[in-house]
Order: C-alpha cells, then structure tokens, then sequence
C-alpha cells in the first residue's frame, strides 16, 4: 500500500476508534511511524484527509439509478451494503454536524449530495409503488417517508451516542430496520408474501 493510500486507511482507523479531534495528523503519523512533515506532504490537513474519507464512503454508497432497488427484495440486498459501509466509516455519520461545521468546502459537497440522495431515495421508493408493493396515492407522502427514511439513516449515529450505547454492526442494523418500519403501513400483500419468502 502506497504511503498516500496508508494515510487514509490508518486515519479512518483512528478517527473509528475515538473520534477526529482526538486523532489528529500528528497522531496519524506517529501511529505510522512517519514525520508530521511527510504526512503533510501528501495532504495539507486533517480537513482534506476527512473529505477523502467520505469521498470514498459516498463512492461505494453510490448506484446508478437504473440499478436502484425495484422491489423489496433488492433493497433488503442493498441493505447488506448499507450495513457494511455504514460501518467502516462510522466515525462520519457520529460527528456529522460537526464536521460539517469546521469545514465549508466538506458541507457544499455533503448538501449537493445529500439532496441527490434524497432524490434517489424517492426514485426507490416510486419503483416500489409502480411494483405494487407499496400503496401511497399522493407524492406528499412519498416525499414524507424519503425525508424520515433520510433522516433516519443520517442521525441514527448520534442518537446512539446520546443515550450512551455502542455504535456497532448491531445497533446500525437496528437503524435500518427502523427505515424499513417506516415503510411498514403502506406495504402491500403482494410485498408481505416478498418479505415472508425473505425472512423464511
């Protein structure tokens, strides 16, 4: 692994393990074994590194909109991936709002792709209604359950932290199932049975 590529493993390992302001360059690079000087030689600050780092989250995060989920079943699959990534870069979502408050240019791009996320979780959610597995007749109520499922996702992090319990596999897990309970009065029969065959 390259020194550039190391920098970023190792940061997202320390960042993970307690949080960004804890584990500062010069704790990175000691943990390393290399000189502030050279960490700084590939890239400038903390900053810069953390924008990397969910540059690379949103990456893996990210599909096509033709190979969004179109039904129950594909969404429980993409869920898996939701919960794999969600993890590995837990120390985003934990300090969010914070992050988002030291550093302008990390904000700009988080809103722009915040709002495209949003978007996409609409398209998921409009597959499901055009596949008869979710019964909603207004966009005001699709737009209500992409907004809470969003949300969900988001803060489900710092909500943990709040009352005092363990971010883990576990607990992201739960987060998910409760966006998938906010679906749960407007599934039809048709996704009940996709669901049944799923859990069986």
């Amino acid at each position: 692994m390259k020194t550039k590529e190391k920098i970023l493993s190792v940061a997202l390992e320390m960042f993970n393990e307690t949080n960004t302001q804890a584990a500062t360059t010069n704790h990175i690079a000691k943990k390393m074994g290399i000189s502030p000087g050279n960490l700084h030689y590939h890239y400038s600050n903390r900053e810069e590194i953390i924008r990397l780092l969910y540059t690379q989250m949103h990456q893996k995060l990210f599909l096509p909109v033709d190979k969004l989920p179109k039904n129950i079943s594909e969404l429980i699959e993409h869920q898996k991936l939701i919960l794999s990534i969600s993890y590995e870069y837990r120390f985003f979502h934990n300090e969010l709002i914070f992050l988002l408050s030291r550093d302008e240019e990390l904000k700009k791009i988080y809103t722009k792709d915040n709002i495209a996320h949003l978007s996409r979780i609409k398209h998921v959610i409009k597959n499901f209604v055009d596949n008869g597995e979710l019964a909603i007749k207004y966009d005001n109520v699709i737009d209500y359950i992409a907004e809470s499922i969003l949300m969900t996702l988001q803060f489900w992090n710092p909500f943990l932290l709040t009352l005092g319990k363990e971010v883990n596999e576990a607990s992201i897990i739960q987060g998910i199932e409760r966006t998938n309970e906010i679906m749960r009065p407007f599934l039809t029969d048709k996704a009940k049975k996709s669901l049944a065959k799923i859990i069986s």
